[in-house]
């Protein structure tokens, strides 16, 4: 696994520290049953806001492959994710940003310790079809031999 796993994200925004990773599905644990294959470049970037609230700006890319629902073959998906994440200190302010943020946007709890590839994962599962499947008419059925 890639470092850092885990960040101090009061440190990390208040910094305006970056982390960037180029990397295989695989060091992505909770993404690799969704997926048949892949790379995802991540981008992870904290700042302030004009509050001194801390915010990351999240960007994930990468072309993957999801399996088909409906001929249960391979499904190329590109993987396009921009957003930012705001981190309440407590349940008053996850309230209170939740009603101020623009779309697009999403508003977490803040905790001591978070895990990046875990707030990967959370976005690129959220940002999945739910039932991924061609175009119709673009399946590749099998032949019937009789």
């Amino acid at each position: 696994m890639f470092d850092p796993n885990e960040i101090d994200p009061l440190r990390f925004c208040k910094l305006a520290q970056i982390w960037e990773v180029d990397a295989s599905l695989s060091d992505f644990p909770r993404l690799v049953p969704e997926f048949t294959h892949g790379q995802l470049y991540c981008r992870i970037s904290g700042r302030t806001d004009k509050h001194s609230g801390c915010v990351l700006r999240v960007e994930i890319r990468g072309n993957v492959g999801l399996t088909c629902q409906r001929c249960l073959s391979e499904l190329p998906h590109e993987v396009a994710i921009a957003c930012d994440v705001y981190l309440a200190a407590n349940e008053a302010e996850l309230e209170r940003r939740s009603a101020e943020i623009e779309v697009g946007a999403d508003v977490i709890l803040r905790s001591a310790k978070m895990s990046l590839v875990e707030l990967i994962e959370d976005e690129v599962l959220l940002g999945l079809p739910l039932a991924p499947m061609h175009p119709s008419g673009a399946c590749v059925m099998p032949q019937v031999i009789n």
